[in-house]
């Protein structure tokens, strides 16, 4: 770590304090946050969901075949799961940030 990423590091996270103190800003940090998470967690579900439909076109056999779908079927499930949880954690700090 060099002297520069250190004094970043600090800045960014005095601004985060700063921001946390009034209650707008910390409403407004926990909806960023949870859309930033949103964002990651839907764009990694859809490239895993390509793969996964890919597997299904490239499949030879019929285990292979049913392998596939089942792969696709449990990112389907694991990513509407994770998204959800990720949705609703943002939703309840938001009401428990609430005065």
């Amino acid at each position: 770590m060099r002297l520069w990423h250190l004094v970043v590091f600090i800045l960014a996270l005095s601004m985060i304090l700063a921001i946390v103190r009034d209650p707008v800003g910390r409403i407004a940090l926990i909806v960023f946050t949870t859309a930033l998470g949103e964002v990651v967690i839907g764009t990694t579900a859809v490239l895993a969901l390509f793969q996964t439909i890919g597997a299904i076109g490239e499949a030879k056999g019929l285990f292979a075949h049913a392998e596939a779908v089942a792969t696709t079927t449990l990112v389907l499930i694991l990513a509407t799961a994770v998204m959800s949880s990720w949705l609703f954690a943002g939703a309840w700090l938001v009401q428990a940030s609430l005065p």
